[in-house]
């Protein structure tokens, strides 16, 4: 997928109201950074570390909860961004924002998508984050690789999403955000 083609299909997007949020939850961003390359675009994810007391180990994107300094939501997201892989801010343009979603671990999440313009020097903290993946977008994007599967918890049904990408498991909030992007441009 080229980044007209998903630009072009981002300003079609039907809105979808946003879940009714807890007001207790955390507020916090995400990126959803696509780096263009001759393939087209590719999807930056990154793995948690273990030693991290939320979502250790999982693939995800970059992101966090927000801080008093933040201006905004997206700001939270390019801030995290930086700590997280070093992403410069100044070359991450804003595409478009996702509703928020409420999360398992008590956060408003709210998705962004920016598209990385220039040349990146990904520097991971290891700290926070043991390895970056460039995933196809055009993979990602697709319902062939969404495996969704249905759990009872509490009395409830939740739907978990699965996306297996070169022997790793995309899950949890990365994979439903995936899959809702999915379903919003699909042609």
């Amino acid at each position: 997928m080229t980044l007209e083609e998903l630009t072009t299909r981002l300003n079609l997007l039907q809105p979808l109201p946003d879940e009714t949020l807890p007001s207790n939850a955390y507020p916090a961003a995400v990126l959803l950074p696509l780096l263009p390359s001759e393939q087209g675009l590719e999807l930056i994810l990154t793995r948690r570390s273990k030693a991290l007391r939320h979502h250790p180990g999982q693939v995800c994107f970059p992101g966090g909860r927000a801080d008093s300094s933040d201006v905004s939501l997206w700001h939270t997201a390019l801030r995290e961004s930086f700590e997280e892989i070093g992403l410069l801010p100044e070359l991450c343009k804003p595409l478009a924002q996702l509703p928020a979603q409420h999360t398992i671990s008590d956060f408003a999440l709210t998705p962004f998508i920016g598209v990385i313009e220039g040349t990146p020097n990904f520097v991971l903290n290891p700290g926070e984050v043991t390895a970056l993946y460039k995933v196809p977008l055009s993979y990602a994007l697709d319902l062939h690789h969404h495996h969704v599967f249905k759990l009872r918890r509490k009395g409830r049904v939740h739907k978990v999403i699965f996306i297996r990408w070169q022997g790793i498991w995309i899950w949890g909030i990365t994979a439903a955000i995936i899959h809702q992007l999915s379903l919003q441009i699909a042609p």
